[in-house]
């Protein structure tokens, strides 16, 4: 919460001097002076005691209750603040400022309801009050009613189109709104105001990262730092900046600064894990998210990003924990389960996959890669029907999901159902022309329907696009070898050895090819190679 504004002790002791509320009671009147020139000294105790003889020598003496209401507020004893508040206005109902400065207290107690009631009384005796508008502004805010927020906030501009802080606040509360367009516009006014309000260009680069625009966000960032090189928030904000235009390197330094600033400063851990993991620096990014953990042990977003490094790392058993802490953390965090499950399907255990992926979708019916990756596991449970189910909905959630409609397709292939596959393949082949595995797969299902010639033309266009697709090039030398083109096939089989040189398919596919242009030798030393592999 932005530090409320407020120029009632500024008020008060120039009322004061010019005669305004002073006590008749000379020594009281005394006891006041020493209590004013105690807070311009920033001995806040010492006016206390002297406010507090004032009071005890005039009981009545509303100005002194006023003021030491000023310095408990000052000390942050709200409550002893409020009472003295509460006295002012038994003395002077129309004491504007007492319920503008009781205003505060409680909203510095969080009672923002109570605020707004004492805002809108000092609204009603002085219409013209900016700052009881942009309190009020502030609480409406803290209430999360960022509209009314907005109404004050626009009525204190028009009473003082000068205010600084009146364009900053209304910006800040477009932005949470999501009106980021109209929260550059405060921040630039405020800007125009006055050059060198660094927060405005720290809020004004948020904006422009809301809005996608992080070369103009890296701008403000940058000028933000520039005015106050120790500005944490802003090196961190434009490490984000930078990460998101892939830039990772300057991320880290940005990052690296936080900490230099901050060593205690979590999140710029947890950012600088994520540009290291971006860069595939893994151990580096254990690290950071290691150091996150220590400084917050509750920190759920450091124990899923870690679980994703080890994932990276295919440490799946030390990833399944970080992703069970997260999941304990929040039980309500769906992501957690979903990688979770994924560690489980590569430790083969698709039974607990299934379990997390399930526990997904209950916790978001529209999560599109749940079903897709339950699909994939209930495929390798042999459960084809059950994984078309989950492709199939994955589809009517996203229409446009490439995978799904290629995963769908291997599992009709699978049920000899054809044609069905060849229509997946070739959807998913519309959404991606790039798509390597689905000309692949689409190969499969026609060297299946013997349509060899189709085959061979989808195994080839998988090679262009993907040129160490070791499988295409076994595909192709199979139909090569159905249509007896066995040097061709030789050429084929031969490729997806270098590729892979621990396929064992390859060789006995080889060893045939050989076998059946009479090559006896060829053919014997690719079917021992192919069973000392098997061995």
């Amino acid at each position: 919460m932005r530090k409320i504004f407020n120029l009632c002790i500024l008020v008060v002791l120039i009322s004061s001097s010019n005669g305004y509320g002073q006590s008749a009671n000379k020594a009281a009147q005394e006891a006041f002076e020493k209590g004013a020139k105690a807070n311009k000294n920033k001995d806040f105790n010492s006016a206390i005691i002297n406010y507090t003889k004032a009071i005890e020598l005039d009981p009545k003496f509303m100005l002194a209750y006023n003021n030491r209401g000023d310095e408990y507020r000052i000390l942050k004893k709200y409550p002893e603040a409020i009472k003295d508040y509460t006295k002012v206005i038994e003395l002077d109902p129309k004491y504007v400022f007492a319920y503008n400065s009781r205003g505060i207290a409680y909203s510095n107690l969080m009672k923002h309801e109570e605020a707004i009631a004492d805002y809108t009384k000092a609204i009603e005796l002085d219409p013209k009050y900016v700052f009881a508008y942009n309190n009020r502004g502030l609480a409406y805010a803290n209430l999360k009613n960022h509209e009314e927020a907005i109404k004050d906030y626009t009525k204190a501009i028009e009473l003082d189109p000068k205010l600084v802080f009146n364009y900053n606040d209304r910006g800040l509360a477009y932005a949470n709104l999501k009106n980021h367009e109209e929260a550059i516009k405060d921040y630039t006014k405020v800007i125009e105001l006055d050059p060198k309000y660094v927060f405005a260009y720290n809020s004004r680069g948020i904006a422009y990262s809301n809005l996608m625009k992080h070369e103009e966000a890296i701008a403000d960032y940058t000028k933000a730092i520039e005015l106050e090189p120790k500005y944490m928030f802003a090196y961190n904000n434009r490490g984000l900046s930078y990460s998101n235009l892939k830039k990772h390197e300057e991320a880290i330094a940005d990052y690296t600064k936080v900490i230099e600033l901050d060593p205690k400063y979590v999140d710029a851990y947890s950012n600088r894990g994520l540009a290291y993991a971006n860069l595939k620096n893994h151990e580096e990014a254990i690290e950071d998210y290691t150091k996150a953990i220590e400084l917050d042990p509750k920190f759920m977003l450091a124990y899923d990003y870690r679980g994703d490094v080890y994932s990276n790392l295919k440490k799946y058993e030390e990833a399944i924990e970080d992703y069970t802490k997260a999941i304990e953390l929040d039980p309500k965090y769906v992501i957690a389960y979903n990688d979770r499950g994924l560690a489980y399907a590569n430790l083969k255990k698709h039974e607990e996959a299934i379990e997390d992926y399930t526990k997904a979708i209950e916790l978001e019916p529209k999560y599109v890669f749940a079903y897709n990756n339950r699909g994939i596991a209930y495929s390798n449970l042999k459960k084809q029907e059950e994984a078309i189910d989950d492709f199939t909905r994955a589809i009517e959630l996203d229409p446009k999901y490439v995978f799904a409609y290629s995963c769908r397709g291997i599992e009709y292939r699978i049920l000899k159902k054809y044609p069905e596959a060849i229509a997946d393949f070739t959807k998913a082949i519309e959404l991606d022309p790039k798509y390597a595995y689905a000309y692949n797969g689409r190969g499969i299902a026609y060297s299946n329907l013997k349509k060899h010639e189709e085959a061979i033309a989808d195994y080839t266009k998988a090679i262009e696009l993907e040129p160490k697709f070791m499988l295409a090039y076994n595909n192709r030398g199979g139909m090569y070898s159905v249509l007896k083109m066995h040097e061709e096939a030789i050429v084929d089989y031969t490729k997806a050895i270098e590729l892979d040189p621990k396929y064992v398919f390859n060789y006995n596919d080889r060893g045939e090819a050989y076998k059946a242009l009479g090559k006896t030798k060829e053919a014997n030393a690719d079917f021992a190679k192919a069973k000392a592999l098997e061995k």
